[in-house]
């Protein structure tokens, strides 16, 4: 079971997205094939493995499904800065890489920039 600050996080997360989606859900669907939300489920099935506390782990096998279903892009194009305070860019580049489906150096993720390998 979730602990009481992992769901704090997890509801802090999917208010900013959703809050993030209705204000530019138009305009998204017009520049992008993800869907509003694609990327929450990569964030949500990959959070214990995100979360700026603790050491880089690799992710599970549901993280790396969800990973691999969703893909990496349409997660970073949902990335704000609310998001970047909670959950660390660096274990973002280390999951997907870890999951197969790593990051062109470049890609952008919120404010964060893929660097070189």
């Amino acid at each position: 079971m979730a602990t009481p600050s992992l769901k704090l996080t997890l509801l802090t997360i999917f208010t900013i997205l959703l809050v993030k989606g209705f204000s530019s859900e138009e305009h998204e669907q017009q520049q992008r094939p993800c869907g509003s939300v694609d990327g929450l489920a990569v964030l949500l099935g990959c959070q214990n493995f995100l979360l700026k506390d603790g050491p880089k782990v690799p992710p599970s096998g549901d993280c790396c499904k969800a990973v691999e279903e969703i893909g990496m892009n349409c997660t970073c194009k949902i990335i704000t800065k609310d998001i970047e305070a909670i959950l660390s860019m660096e274990k973002l580049v280390f999951v997907a890489q870890s999951c197969g489906q790593p990051l062109a150096p470049g890609t952008q993720c919120g404010s964060y920039t893929v660097p070189p390998a």
